[in-house]
């Protein structure tokens, strides 16, 4: 076996393995999503009945509204920043649902790579132009999550996707020039 076969074989074990936990992280995404929708429509849907508990249970001082308080250092943090009592369950059924899209769009991305690998596995090279435009939804979804947090980073994250992205075209274009001259 040649020692480019000996690579490609590398490449698409490494591919496979990589397939399977995209699978197993879109699958957690899929059914934390669920759930935190379903919740979140609950808690608008029963929001008379959350807020008169609530609201009994920091008059009491079992809860206060500091408690409610979310510092997740990333997309929703301080989104959750309760300042009435009448508006807990709504709050809290608004970030839920918003929780649950962000981690479909994660999934999303998930599918993409997913993709990536399944093809680059089941190929003779990874440089094919259909891992190509999968390589390129995969890139443009990323660089549209990292901006929502942070316009600096998602710029460079976007460039340096950018950059990947033409060394993987590159490569497909010797790769076909090296398919010709077999």
């Amino acid at each position: 076996m040649s020692e480019s076969n000996v690579k490609i074989k590398k490449i698409q074990k490494t591919s496979k393995t990589a397939l399977i936990l995209v699978r197993c992280a879109k699958a957690l995404c899929i059914a934390v999503s669920v759930i935190a929708l379903g919740c979140g429509f609950g808690f608008i849907g029963a929001q008379n009945y959350l807020d008169q508990e609530l609201a009994k249970a920091i008059g009491t001082g079992e809860l206060s509204v500091e408690d409610f308080y979310i510092n997740d250092g990333g997309f929703l943090d301080g989104a959750l920043n309760l300042t009435k009592v009448d508006s807990i369950a709504v709050t809290l059924g608004v970030y839920l649902t918003v929780l649950g899209i962000i981690l479909i769009c994660f999934s999303i991305v998930l599918h993409f790579m997913g993709k990536v690998f399944k093809d680059i596995m089941e190929s003779y090279s990874p440089f094919r132009s259909e891992i190509i435009k999968s390589l390129k939804v995969v890139f443009v979804l990323i660089t549209v999550l990292v901006l929502r947090s942070s316009l600096l980073i998602g710029a460079i994250v976007g460039f340096s996707l950018w950059c990947v992205f033409q060394i993987f075209e590159y490569g497909c274009e010797l790769q076909k020039q090296s398919d010709e001259t077999l």
